[in-house]
């Protein structure tokens, strides 16, 4: 690896981006319904809380008596129909780079069709066209957690190892299909947040038994499905860039006691490196075999798997850094979100701490373990906020988040990290992942949508937009306000 003395900012070649998903964006028309799709808009919500998982008897009354529901990702903002003038609006704040997703009930409404759709496939050329034509670069997730809701059903999802041939059949097909319009992919967004009927794996919670044993078992369905997808997909574009994406869970120890510290390395280690040491390295590690024997866990693998995974590894490693969390021996278990509030940092209305240090160190971290480049694929501030009479929101404390965080990645690259792409969440405003909420705005820009899906749907920029414009044509040199 080359070694570069006497870094100083961004390089000239990093490409200043902007993130969004098909899930909450693009609406449902045209296309076949996914997990995502009826995960209904409560007005009672607690904002802290994700929406919990589905058992089987409310999915199917959500299917068969859809009119009782409101749905909000059925509508999301609309992309699929004003992708053009929204794209252009991008472009116009100097966009460099676009993370999207690939809808995958776009192309295969319902998972596991005989042939792909193809006006779904016209769609993501007209979209990677114009993208082109706009000189930004896209850097494409296949699945971004929205199943079509027939897998759940018919297979539980990444529980069954049918699942794997499935997907490949999915992802196969979009990169043959894009083979000469998209070089950077990431295979499956958030691999650690295994999440379940309503977002990642798809098991229906109340069909099964040992659900952790049985989650695992989807994300080593998803590994091999990766490995696989790798493997054929360099013989279709030997230029291929494969990502592996994780949500960053790292925690700190809540004190110095010994306790604190070993169950934060611990827990760092089941919710974070466990996945990626798998597709970085190419085999379980040590303390994960421990873990399924301490848990008696019974994760099936078939004759080849682990040679394979071996054999086809990831090209960098995709981030989505919002905030930090501590954890107490005391009082945290090791389940993905339970932890302790950092009592040195503030949140905002769902509880998420700002803490851009911690961002230099969870990259350092992984850096210094993979020695592979990495991308900030998400990062944002979601905040309560209204048009005001002349029509924008003065989001200054959005600007503040952005730039504290645009320090602490060029931290990072100063310190030798190689960090090649910046995509916050989001560029425009969308419906909420976890809460189906229109009322948690990440975007540069505004739109004019509330939690029902009422208003005009209009655009417009914030004064983050223009701020943004700034750090793009500086390079990230001039941070101010």
């Amino acid at each position: 690896m080359e070694i570069i003395k006497d870094i100083k900012g961004f390089p000239k070649d990093f490409m200043w981006g902007a993130a969004i998903s098909a899930k909450q964006a693009e609406g449902a028309d045209d296309r076949g319904i996914t997990v995502a799709d009826i995960q209904d808009y409560n007005p009672n919500l607690e904002r802290t809380k994700v929406r919990g998982d589905l058992e089987k008897a409310e999915i199917m009354e959500r299917l068969e008596n859809p009119d009782k529901f409101f749905f909000p990702k059925k509508l999301g903002i609309e992309f699929y129909h004003t992708y053009k003038e929204d794209l252009l609006l991008l472009k116009g704040m100097g966009l460099q780079a676009f993370r999207m997703s690939i809808s995958w009930s776009r192309i295969f409404p319902n998972g596991d069709d005989e042939v792909p759709n193809e006006k779904g496939l016209q769609f993501y050329d007209d979209v990677f066209d114009l993208l082109q034509e706009l000189d930004m670069i896209p850097i494409v997730t296949i699945y971004h957690d929205d199943m079509p809701v027939n897998l759940a059903l018919k297979y539980n999802g990444f529980l069954n190892r049918n699942m794997i041939d499935i997907f490949e059949k999915f992802a196969l097909t979009v990169l043959e299909r894009y083979k000469s319009k998209v070089k950077y992919w990431i295979i499956l967004n958030q691999i650690n947040l295994t999440r379940i009927g309503l977002s990642s794996l798809g098991i229906v919670r109340d069909t099964v038994e040992k659900l952790d044993e049985c989650k695992l078992q989807g994300v080593h369905h998803k590994f091999i499905a990766c490995a696989r997808i790798i493997e054929k997909a360099r013989k279709i574009n030997p230029e291929f860039q494969f990502g592996s994406m994780l949500a960053d869970f790292t925690v700190v120890p809540y004190t110095c006691k010994p306790e604190d510290v070993i169950m934060a390395m611990e827990k760092n280690q089941l919710t974070q490196y466990f996945y990626t040491d798998v597709q970085f390295r190419g085999e379980y590690p040590g303390y994960v075999w421990k873990y399924f024997r301490d848990n008696h866990f019974d994760i099936k693998m078939e004759e080849g798997d682990l040679e394979l995974l071996k054999a086809n590894t990831m090209d960098f490693l995709a981030i989505s850094y919002y905030n930090s969390s501590a954890v107490s021996a005391d009082k945290n278990t090791m389940a993905i979100g339970d932890v302790t509030k950092n009592p040195y940092l503030e949140d905002n209305p769902w509880g998420w701490t700002v803490n851009p240090s911690g961002l230099y160190h969870c990259f350092s971290n992984y850096w210094d373990r993979y020695q592979k480049p990495l991308m900030i694929a998400e990062n944002g501030y979601g905040q309560i906020e209204e048009l005001n009479e002349e029509n924008t929101v003065h989001d200054d404390y959005r600007i503040e988040y952005y730039r504290e965080h645009i320090k602490a990645i060029r931290i990072c690259i100063e310190h030798g990290i190689r960090v090649f792409a910046y995509c916050p969440w989001s560029p425009i405003d969308m419906v909420s992942s976890g809460t189906s909420e229109m009322a948690k705005r990440y975007g540069f820009i505004y739109v004019d949508q509330d939690d029902w899906g009422k208003g005009s749907h209009k655009r417009y920029v914030k004064d983050s937009y223009y701020w943004y414009k700034k750090v793009i044509e500086t390079n990230g040199e001039d941070l101010k306000s």
